[in-house]
């Protein structure tokens, strides 16, 4: 028994060759034949064949998706940069070396990066060409809008972002000029009302409800529609004060 007991293994200490020499133990005890103990035997080996396969296949399955993982980081980070505008970026690793984990490692801090730094370049174009439809609109005389314009994501570089901003500037300084040219209007149509006794409020109304005094500067309308109707209203009070100015000269001076 001693010998028996000094050739079992120690508590976690077994192994495959150990659990071999335990069966067959048994099977001497039990008195198995030595060609049921073969069969028994290229069972046992098949079976660890089977699992061996399985680890494998997994193995391959895992393999196979980690190299398309780092395919797609890599096609990834090139497509970030070219719609960034950037032709390199610090951080991004020049050689691929190493295991595919290791390699994967390497690239992911790049692309985290470059992921934060679209997605404010993202909202900078989104916030420049809301500000470009607004004014567009407004020069359009339609209502704005109601969903954030779409951001072309292909192309997200500084570049093209000074486009927009220029447009932007261009838009601004028409908006502008627009303005002040509707201020004139106003401004004469108030005084042309104030010669001729009319109701001026009502007057401006008619043209445009945000030409009213109550409404702010940067409310008033300035699309092509109120410019003309103005310029049409300043044309018609002028020759209003024109025909009341013969009217008044002929009850002045009967002769004439």
């Amino acid at each position: 028994m001693a010998a028996v007991d000094a050739e079992k293994p120690l508590s976690g200490q077994i192994t495959c060759g150990s659990l071999l020499q335990q069966l067959q133990q048994i099977w001497d005890e039990v008195g198995e034949s030595d060609s049921d103990r073969d069969k028994m035997l290229l069972q046992l080996e098949q079976e660890c064949l089977n699992v061996y396969k399985r680890k494998v296949d997994h193995a391959v399955k895992s393999r196979a998706f980690l190299l398309q993982t780092l395919a797609d980081a890599r096609v990834e980070l090139t497509n970030l940069l070219s719609a960034l505008g950037e032709k390199s970026y610090v951080g991004v690793p020049e050689k691929t070396s190493g295991s595919i984990k290791e390699q994967l490692a390497a690239i992911a801090p790049a692309l985290e990066k470059l992921w934060n730094q679209k997605d404010e370049r993202m909202k900078e174009f989104s916030d420049v060409q809301s500000q470009i439809q607004k004014i567009c609109a407004e020069i359009a005389g339609v209502s704005g809008p109601e969903e954030s314009p779409a951001v072309d994501e292909s192309d997200l570089s500084l570049k093209k972002l000074d486009e927009f901003h220029a447009q932007l500037q261009d838009l601004q300084k028409e908006k502008s000029e627009r303005l002040h040219k509707v201020l004139e209007f106003v401004n004469t149509v108030h005084d042309l009302c104030a010669v001729l006794g009319l109701d001026f409020f009502h007057t401006v109304t008619e043209v445009h409800p945000s030409l009213n005094d109550s409404a702010g500067v940067q409310s008033k309308s300035i699309s092509n529609d109120t410019l003309a109707r103005l310029s049409e209203t300043v044309l018609s009070l002028k020759e209003d004060k024109k025909q009341r100015f013969k009217e008044g000269s002929r009850i002045s001076d009967p002769a004439r």
